[in-house]
C-alpha cells in the first residue's frame, strides 16, 4: 500500500492531534505534569505500523514544542519521540507475531500496553540524555530531575493508547480508511480490516 494520500492525511491528523493534546498538560501532585500526546503516538504506532508512527511521533511532537515557545528542544523532539514510536511499533508488531492466534483482543491489549511501555523508556531515555549532555547548565542534574516524570508520561500513555487502539477498535477505523472496501480482510470478530503489509514495511498492526 505505501504511502497513499489517505494514509498521508492520516499520519497528518495524528501529528495535528499529538500536537495538540501534547498542549493541553495535566498538573501532578509534585510539580510534574501529563499530557496525552504521547498515548496518541503509541496508538499511532500500533495501528498505522511503526515507521508511520515515527513520523506522527516526531513531527507532532517538534510542532508541540514550537507552539509552546521550547524551540531548543524541538529538533531532540523530533529524533526521541519518532524513535519512541519506532520502538514501540516495532515490539508490538514482534509480540502479535510471536503470540499469533493466542489471547485474542485481550492479549493484543497487553502487547499494546507493553510495546508502549517499551517506547516509553526510549523516550524518557532519549531526554536524559538531551537534557543532561546539551540543555542542561548544571551537567546531568536536569536529565536526573526530569527523569522520573518521563518515566511516568511514557507508562501511563502506554496504557492510555491500549484502552483506546484495541477496546474502541481504532484499528478497523483507520482500515476503513485505508483500505477500499473489497480489499479488507476478515478479522477474528468477523469484521473487515487490514491484514496486508504496506509498501513501506508498516501495516496495521492490531489485527
Amino acid at each position: 500500500m505505501g504511502f497513499t494520500t489517505k494514509k498521508i492525511s492520516l499520519i497528518a491528523l495524528m501529528s495535528a492531534l499529538t500536537a495538540v493534546l501534547t498542549l493541553a498538560a495535566i498538573p501532578l501532585p509534585g510539580g510534574g505534569y501529563y499530557n496525552f500526546g504521547d498515548a496518541v503516538v503509541f496508538v499511532s504506532a500500533a495501528t498505522l505500523g511503526p515507521v508511520s508512527g515515527a513520523f506522527v511521533g516526531g513531527l507532532g511532537g517538534a510542532l508541540g514544542d514550537l507552539v509552546l515557545g521550547y524551540t531548543f528542544y524541538a529538533p531532540f523532539t523530533l529524533v526521541i519521540k519518532a524513535a519512541e514510536a519506532l520502538v514501540a511499533g516495532l515490539v508490538f508488531r514482534a509480540l502479535k507475531r510471536l503470540f499469533r492466534d493466542k489471547g485474542g483482543r485481550a492479549a493484543k491489549c497487553a502487547f499494546c500496553a507493553l510495546a508502549g511501555i517499551a517506547g516509553g523508556l526510549v523516550m524518557a531515555a532519549g531526554y536524559f540524555l538531551a537534557e543532561g549532555l546539551l540543555l542542561s547548565e548544571g551537567g546531568w542534574q536536569g536529565g536526573l530531575v526530569n527523569l522520573p516524570w518521563n518515566i511516568l508520561q511514557g507508562v501511563a500513555s502506554a496504557f492510555v493508547a491500549a484502552v483506546v487502539a484495541v477496546p474502541f477498535r481504532t484499528d478497523l477505523l483507520i482500515s476503513r480508511v485505508l483500505l477500499p472496501r473489497d480489499k479488507r480482510g476478515k478479522d477474528e470478530d468477523g469484521e473487515k480490516s487490514d491484514g496486508e503489509k504496506g509498501g513501506d514495511g508498516d501495516e496495521s498492526a492490531i489485527n
